[in-house]
């Protein structure tokens, strides 16, 4: 029993529409769940920069409140300790959240360099602080603004390229359509030029002989 190529392509063009379509619900699933990555990895960079600046504020009006201080005599210990309560608070709060949001083992090496540079240099900071040596303070702080742009760099390059597995996905996507297309048309062509050659002849109309 003669098969006719072009009936072959009605299964198989509905195979493959089944398998693109799950492909590609499955490739939507990963793109929405990987731009809400980047979505909170901008938010992560935002509250970063706005923790750095709080930090770098609150150091430098400690100091130069300590200035203040050691200019008028240093009177009144601490009433001059209460006036500066709240920066205190704010540069530790800010030094908390600064530390919690960065890695120190992040899997760049160059970055995490850039991230242990970044948190010794706080801590400097801190130290010189509890030490009271403001001035000291305020010079490595004025640092840290200079420290916190190769590490906001890099994180702002990875939410422009998008996740590893999102950059995966869609470049095996790109393949599997392309792959896709060829091999659908590579089926056709043959399944046209098969058609021909497997027509039935036609038997011949028998002529009668004329009788002498």
């Amino acid at each position: 029993m003669d098969v006719n190529p072009p009936n072959l392509l009605i299964p198989a063009g509905v195979i493959a529409a089944a398998l693109i379509a799950g492909f590609f619900s499955f490739l939507n699933l990963v793109i929405s769940k990987e731009q809400k990555v980047s979505e909170f990895r901008q938010a992560w960079i935002d509250k970063l920069r706005e923790d750095v600046s709080k930090y770098v504020a609150s150091i430098t009006y400690l100091a130069s409140a300590n200035d203040t201080w050691i200019g008028q005599g240093r009177q009144d210990v601490l009433k001059h300790y209460e006036a500066m309560r709240s920066s205190f608070n704010e540069a530790s709060q800010a030094f908390t959240s600064i530390a919690l949001r960065l890695n120190p083992s992040d899997s760049n090496s160059a970055t995490r360099q850039k991230i242990q540079e970044f948190l010794a240099a706080m801590s400097a900071v801190r130290k010189a602080v509890r030490d009271d040596k403001y001035d000291d303070a305020r010079e490595v702080a004025d640092t840290l603004s200079e420290k916190m742009q190769p590490i906001l760099k890099y994180e702002w390059e990875r939410v422009k390229k998008g996740e590893l597995i999102y950059r995966v996905t869609r470049a095996a996507a790109i393949l599997i359509v392309v792959v896709g297309l060829l091999a659908a048309s590579l089926f056709a062509c043959q399944a046209y030029v098969r058609v021909p050659s497997e027509v039935p002849a036609q038997p011949r109309s028998q002529v009668p002989s004329a009788q002498p």
